[in-house]
């Protein structure tokens, strides 16, 4: 679906801001100004996005995770453990299979999520700006590659209210892939460490209330 480009170049193409980054906002107005069947699918996603790089797609599929919007996890978890796996290993391109494109979410629902996001995305780019460099370079994208298909993995997970952190993490690093801002993709892979740890604690505490209810039943 989209050509090769230099690590994070394609970020910057169709920006409504002078400067030439591309804002959050923007790709949020782009996405909500798009004609969309009554289901879009995630072929759709990519094709209205076009060549702009995987922060943009990361950040489209953890909205409705924050939010959030009921039967998406997994949906939108799956397509970013292969966004993060080719991350990891240095695609320059964004690629997803035919099966995970014919994907189709709600429109209505989608929509109306995007559009409580935008006035978020409005107020949280006004802090975002170029800055450690090292954090959104090349090869820093192949370790947060690894990090975003452990965050996408959990947030997969059918977990009542489980979902949310992870994807708060996940989209703090778009933000940061998106207007090459280092401090923000710290900031996501800390929100990432907190996130992880209380899914392995709602997992421990399922996992106990699951063995206490088997003994009391059949112990």
């Amino acid at each position: 679906m989209s050509k090769d480009r230099p690590s994070g170049s394609s970020d910057q193409i169709r920006s409504g801001d002078p400067s030439g980054r591309t804002r959050a906002s923007d790709l949020l107005n782009d996405f909500l100004t798009t004609d969309h069947h009554p289901r879009i699918a995630l072929g759709d996603v990519l094709a209205v996005l076009g060549d702009r790089a995987f922060g943009a797609l990361l950040l489209i599929l953890s909205i409705p995770n924050i939010l959030p919007v009921p039967g998406l996890s997994t949906a939108t978890g799956v397509p970013m453990i292969l966004i993060g796996a080719q991350m990891a290993f240095g695609r320059s391109g964004l690629w997803l299979p035919r099966r995970v494109q014919a994907v189709t979410l709600d429109r209505d629902a989608f929509l109306a999520v995007m559009r409580r996001a935008r006035p978020w995305a409005e107020r949280v780019e006004r802090h975002l700006r170029p800055r450690l460099p090292t954090m959104v370079g090349a090869r820093a994208e192949r370790g947060l590659g690894l990090a975003i298909m452990l965050l996408a993995a959990a947030l997969a997970l059918p977990i009542v209210f489980g979902n949310q952190p992870p994807a708060f993490a996940i989209a703090l690093i778009a933000l940061g892939l998106i207007e090459r801002d280092g401090l923000f993709v710290l900031a996501g892979l800390a929100s990432g460490i907190i996130a992880l740890f209380i899914v392995a604690a709602v997992l421990l505490g399922l996992g106990t209330a699951g063995g206490a209810a088997w003994h009391y039943l059949f112990g």
